[in-house]
């Protein structure tokens, strides 16, 4: 049991140090500098170049990432030389934003598709069936850079229902901070929601098909209690590990929504710091990123035992 979760977190150190190593690659063959970015236009070579020096910018890159390396793994992640602040102090300061609509987005789609999948699986290719599923496949062809504007012009702009754009946070009311989290949360939700479903429909359809549902069925068990008693918790393997798997991947991938709705989160930190080339923060954000992957996958490989008692006796025998 020991050997392959070692095995596990060091193919994971593997895939941050990969990760890292290549964000500070891509970063260095864009035009320009961060120095050209901190003076400004009017900056002189002369300047620019006594800045490179003093942020380590005239080493070689290996020498930079290394030194980056070495005080990453002793918990300091340096400063951003366009703002000064501590990389770990910015991502603190940004997180809440992206973890709120991360876990709104995900908590909406499952509601959503579960709901769905079951209105489907119950009676696979009829009417309702077939309209759910058309619903879905416009849900999953519509990204969040093209939900986002629909969604502001109909419920900002025509109704007047949300505010455009701008973050209240939660010390300044529930009711404000919801109203500015709606919207974004919606855009980022309509295409998890069309994948849940997809996923946990087929699996359903598969589950009610097996040989102890039909048991339960001839024991005069409600067709309700038999889908979410005994067929709804062994067919969500695999719809738990796409939710685990699309939370790591929200948490960094906000970026688009958090630019289109002007939100301080840590999607637009990251796009602005790439903008600037700004290396320290953008590493810094990876490597952030690809940690909670890697705790969130080891959570969801945990969660097994809890969604299926057969997993629990497998793993004792």
């Amino acid at each position: 049991m020991v050997l392959p979760v070692v095995r596990r977190v060091g193919r994971s150190l593997l895939v941050v140090l990969l990760v890292t190593m290549g964000v500070t690659l891509l970063l260095s063959l864009a035009p320009g500098s961060v120095a050209e970015v901190v003076l400004g236009p009017d900056a002189t070579p002369e300047t620019v170049k006594a800045m490179e020096t003093q942020l380590g910018l005239d080493q070689p890159l290996w020498a930079q990432y290394w030194d980056w390396l070495t005080a990453a793994v002793q918990g300091d992640l340096g400063n951003s030389p366009v703002t000064g602040q501590p990389v770990s102090t910015a991502i603190v300061e940004r997180l809440p934003v992206t973890l709120q609509l991360a876990a709104m987005a995900l908590v909406l789609a499952l509601a959503v598709a579960v709901l769905l999948a079951v209105a489907s699986a119950v009676r696979p290719g009829s009417p309702v069936d077939r309209l759910i599923n058309a619903v879905s496949s416009v849900f999953l062809s519509v990204p969040a850079f093209i939900a986002g504007p629909v969604l502001i012009y109909v419920f900002a702009l025509q109704l007047g229902w949300f505010p455009v754009t701008g973050w209240a946070p939660a010390g300044d009311g529930i009711g404000a901070n919801l109203r500015g989290a709606v919207l974004p949360t919606v855009a980022i939700a309509l295409t998890e929601i069309a994948a849940f479903h997809r996923l946990l429909r087929t699996d359903l359809i598969g589950t009610l098909g097996e040989d102890f549902v039909g048991a339960a069925r001839a024991k005069g068990m409600s067709g309700r209690y038999v889908m979410f008693r005994h067929a709804l918790r062994p067919s969500s393997f695999s719809l738990v590990t796409l939710a685990g798997i699309n939370l790591g991947r929200l948490i960094g991938g906000t970026v688009i929504v958090e630019t289109l709705f002007t939100l301080p989160g840590l999607g637009q930190l990251l796009a602005s710091s790439i903008t600037s080339r700004d290396v320290v923060t953008v590493q810094g954000i990876v490597v952030f990123i690809a940690v909670v992957y890697v705790v969130v996958n080891m959570l969801v490989d945990l969660s097994y035992g809890l969604i299926d008692p057969r997993v629990r006796k497998a793993a004792k025998a």
